[in-house]
């Protein structure tokens, strides 16, 4: 018979997704798959149309919860999955009918304990989509891991720290109790980064399976995150253990990292600290700023890489106040340069 596969799904306030996404999962080719849904703190039709697929189709169990975030609800995932085989599956997006059948074949074919796979991506205001895809690896070592990790999967257009893209055997999970962290943005890549440390066997394929849709509007990085600044620090130092527990030793990854790492509190800065729903004043911001700048992890990453600069002068400004961490100036030409949008925008 064939294994059974869980397919874990976070629901929140996905109402205008929900059928198109669940119809994707219905679709596939594979039959003995169990659905968890998850509807973590929905304030829209979310919870009610949760449990009406469930009425219908008896492969589905839906779990309602509050809010915690993307990592707390694949959690109830992990704990509740019965199959041999788990797939997280982001309900926004949609799958290839064949996805499961697939990476049910390529994991017995190769006794991998992960299956990693390419995507189709495209940005929400667009209709074309690109193949993002990687080289075949059977993969028999973790030194074999690290070489490849470091080599190609790092530097996957789009990013390949997704769990959609991964397909994983419930036995390895469960071995070490891998779990989500409580994060509420970039939960997937420090999820993955502990997995890396203890796999021996993983295949790589050179198919594409998922449709990622990159919505330019109310994700991660446009919309106002309280306390993105410990997030970003806190994903830093998981990435800096991971980097040293592994003995990557490799001036790319760590180059990425911090890149990583400078980007993001730029980001919290000169797009989280102005937000709309932001009600700093400008006292506050300029604490909190002085505060980011005050960070030994910053200054020190500076002191070996920074944000590059544009040609753009308001954003070479904006990138030379960052990196000479100077606050005055990157409140002003933040300010300056939202300005010029707002008048932009009304034509």
């Amino acid at each position: 018979m064939n294994p059974l596969v869980t397919v874990a799904i976070a629901a929140y306030n996905v109402e205008n997704f929900l059928v198109d996404g669940m119809n994707s999962v219905f679709n596939q080719t594979y039959d003995n798959i169990e659905i968890i849904l998850v509807d973590d703190g929905s304030t829209d039709n979310t919870p009610k149309m949760c449990d009406e697929i469930a009425e219908k189709d008896s492969r589905v169990r839906v779990f309602h919860k509050e809010n915690g975030g993307l990592g707390s609800a694949r959690n109830v995932g992990i704990d509740n999955a019965k199959g041999e085989f788990l797939y997280f599956f982001d309900v926004d997006d949609t799958i290839e009918p064949n996805l499961i059948e697939e990476n049910v074949k390529m994991a017995q074919e190769h006794n991998s304990d992960l299956v990693i796979f390419g995507y189709y991506a495209r940005y929400s205001t667009k209709e074309t989509e690109e193949t993002i895809s990687l080289n075949e690896h059977i993969i028999t070592s973790n030194d074999e891991l690290k070489k490849v990790y470091a080599d190609e999967l790092l530097w996957l257009k789009h990013g390949n720290g997704f769990a959609w893209n991964k397909f994983y055997r419930m036995s390895f999970l469960k071995k070490y109790d891998f779990h989500f962290g409580n994060q509420r943005i970039q939960q997937d890549e420090p999820f993955n980064m502990q997995l890396y440390r203890e796999l021996e066997n993983v295949y790589i394929s050179p198919n594409a399976y998922y449709h990622y849709v990159i919505y330019t509007s109310g994700n991660a990085g446009t919309r106002y995150i309280p306390n993105k600044a410990d997030i970003i620090t806190d994903v830093y130092h998981r990435f800096m253990e991971f980097y040293n527990g592994w003995g990557v030793n490799d001036e790319r990854v760590l180059k990425y990292i911090e890149n990583r790492f400078i980007n993001g509190l730029f980001g919290v800065i000169c797009i989280n600290f102005f937000h709309e729903k932001c009600d700093f004043t400008l006292d506050e911001k300029k604490n909190r700023i002085n505060e980011i700048f005050a960070k030994e992890d910053l200054i020190k990453v500076l002191e070996n890489t920074q944000i590059p600069y544009s040609k753009n002068p308001i954003n070479y400004f904006q990138q030379w106040a960052f990196n000479h961490r100077k606050t005055n100036q990157i409140i002003k030409a933040t300010e300056f340069k939202n300005k010029i949008k707002s008048v932009l925008s009304r034509g």
